[in-house]
């Protein structure tokens, strides 16, 4: 029985909080999904907007005002960009621009 409660344990600490999250309802996030999403020119910029949405509306409590920002300006920019290399550099120019 010790063994089973050390176990549970465990695994409660090392799940993250966003994986936790999955299982609520977030209708702020579902609609920062429908909105950012529906424009993705490629799988590199829907998983970018995917994590920014995920920052933001499941784990936004935790971010600093810098944080946010960088996702907020992700998600600004990278919705119709058809490249990887141009997502990479819109994710540097957010980086930059945000001190991250």
């Amino acid at each position: 029985m010790l063994k089973l409660a050390y176990l549970f344990l465990s695994i409660t600490l090392a799940t993250p909080l966003s994986a936790l999250a999955y299982g609520s309802d977030n209708p702020d996030y579902d609609q920062c999904i429908l909105h950012s999403l529906g424009n993705s020119q490629s799988s590199f910029a829907a998983r970018q907007i995917s994590n920014s949405c995920d920052a933001i509306y499941r784990n936004g409590a935790m971010l600093l005002p810098r944080e946010r920002a960088y996702h907020l300006c992700v998600l600004q920019n990278v919705q119709t960009v058809k490249g990887a290399f141009a997502v990479n550099e819109i994710l540097h120019a957010c980086r930059r621009q945000n001190q991250m």
